[in-house]
């Protein structure tokens, strides 16, 4: 959620002022299909353990790390994240987010709409407001029933849809939520 253009940048670290030393990948590297693990590092750091003595090095490697079939498969994930397609595509969602918030940020079933990039955060108004609430089981089973897998997090829905979704299946999303949302079933 924090890489990838999940927050409108190429990372969320990018939003920053102060520059990372380090950052760790996983996921988003192989669009999630096979698991493979990253670390970067500034030049500075990598140099700090370069050498030749086994005790200045950093002796540590991701149990996901190295194998070819991931590493093909993350080589063809971010090629793919480069096209203009996916591009335009990764505007299309932010913007259909954001229309959404317009449209539908007052409903009174809304306690707080909000998005950042490509993720839309919905907080259901009801009265156990936490990650516990009772409607996660409720919501999660009403999209599961109409086609839609959409996991709750407590009274808090997240649309964080793959860069490859057409506008229609968005709108078919944002409908489900709203249908449930005033039916609270």
């Amino acid at each position: 959620m924090t890489g990838f253009y999940r927050t409108g940048s190429r990372f969320a670290i990018d939003q920053l002022k102060e520059k990372t030393d380090i950052i760790c990948l996983s996921k988003g590297l192989t669009g999630g299909a096979l698991p493979l693990g990253l670390t970067v590092a500034t030049q500075k750091i990598y140099d700090a353990f370069l050498s030749e003595e086994t005790t200045k090095a950093l002796l540590h490697g991701h149990s996901f790390t190295g194998n070819p079939l991931a590493c093909a498969a993350a080589c063809a994930s971010l090629d793919l994240l480069e096209k203009v397609e996916t591009i335009n595509n990764i505007r299309m969602i932010s913007e259909s987010h954001k229309t959404f918030i317009f449209q539908h940020g007052s409903n009174v079933h809304f306690t707080s709409v909000k998005s950042i990039g490509t993720i839309l955060s919905i907080t259901l108004n009801v009265a156990d407001e936490n990650y516990f609430s009772a409607i996660r089981d409720k919501a999660y089973s009403y999209f599961l029933e109409r086609g839609f897998l959409i996991r709750p997090l407590g009274n808090v829905i997240f649309v964080n849809p793959p860069y490859c979704i057409k506008q229609n299946e968005l709108d078919e999303i944002y409908k489900v939520i709203l249908e449930f949302s005033q039916s609270k079933k």
